[in-house]
């Protein structure tokens, strides 16, 4: 029984040891191979849940099981456990350490899409109206090949102009007319436009848990709205003209395409408006939000979102 106990201390102690070599080479992301020029900063925050989990928890020794499932931890001498991110069609990469972060530089302007690949994950992700000059931070939830863009927020380097987030509301501030996303304060004044497709609302008709999209500047870690637009998922407010998901079976050419999403198809024209992204950054498997007149199972887009 002594030897029995013994050896299992110290295959824990080596469990542990292997775990934090891993884990204490890699606090700092990657840098990004094949960058080069100037153009926008992405850091990111990655969880994993879903197979992606259960594929870490499968190949991690009993004595590291309790670590949290959510957070990316490679694990020593096994590069099947690292999880890449790759800006699809540049040489860009890096890869998510320990802490589940990761950072990508030099990337080029307008609509990207983010590979992640590792760890049973394999998925896209469209991030869409990227500037030169943004610094982008994204909270990200992967679970096999689905890719959820929980939070963005976006920082122009150098001014305070045009600044976003993008997230959902985790406190609502009614007397001071903010919300909290994360670790920025929105601020709200009574000037600013509050919208959730066509419907125009109220400040008291937030509600945590709302994923909104804040155009506004910066000061700080507060920024204040000009304009609020909210995307329920899930709530009372959506009705049969408003779509939200991720696209798939995209075909056609440029204005007039088609594509589904929430197994509706829709249809758009030139005279479809498109918000933080253009009509050439569609993609399958991209996620937004669409407006327009519903005709049967098909929806003509009077305006489509990118998420």
């Amino acid at each position: 029984m002594t030897t029995r106990v013994h050896a299992l201390q110290w295959f824990c102690f080596a469990a542990l040891a292997a775990s934090t070599m891993a884990c204490g080479s890699s606090m700092s992301a990657t840098g990004p191979s094949g960058a080069s020029g100037s153009g926008a900063v992405i850091t990111g925050r990655v969880n994993m849940t879903g197979s992606a989990a259960v594929s870490m928890a499968t190949r991690t020794p009993l004595a590291l099981s309790v670590l949290p499932m959510a957070v990316a931890v490679p694990m020593a001498g096994s590069a099947s456990n690292t999880v890449t991110v790759t800006v699809v069609g540049t040489g860009m990469s890096t890869t998510i350490d320990g802490s589940g972060s990761f950072t990508l530089e030099n990337v080029p302007p307008g609509s990207v899409q983010l590979h992640f690949q590792g760890r049973g994950a394999d998925a896209m992700l469209t991030i869409s109206g990227i500037e030169a000059s943004d610094h982008i931070s994204i909270t990200v939830t992967l679970n096999g090949s689905n890719a959820r863009l929980d939070r963005r927020e976006n920082s122009g380097r150098g001014n305070d102009n045009g600044n976003d987030v993008n997230g959902r509301i985790d406190a609502i501030d009614t007397g001071a007319r903010t919300v909290r996303v994360g670790a920025t304060t929105v601020a709200i004044p009574t000037s600013a436009v509050i919208r959730h497709g066509s419907r125009t609302l109220a400040f008291a008709d937030l509600r945590v848990g709302d994923h909104i999209q804040v155009k506004g500047t910066r000061n700080g870690t507060t920024v204040t709205a000009t304009e609020v637009k909210v995307e329920s998922e899930g709530g009372g407010e959506d009705d049969d003209n408003d779509l939200r998901g991720a696209i798939s079976a995209l075909s056609g050419t440029c204005p007039a395409v088609s594509f589904i999403v929430s197994g509706v198809t829709v249809t758009t024209s030139a005279a479809t408006r498109f918000e933080d992204g253009s009509c050439s950054g569609l993609r399958n498997d991209a996620r937004v939000e669409v407006q327009g007149t519903r005709t049967g199972n098909t929806l003509m887009a009077s305006e489509v979102d990118f998420d």
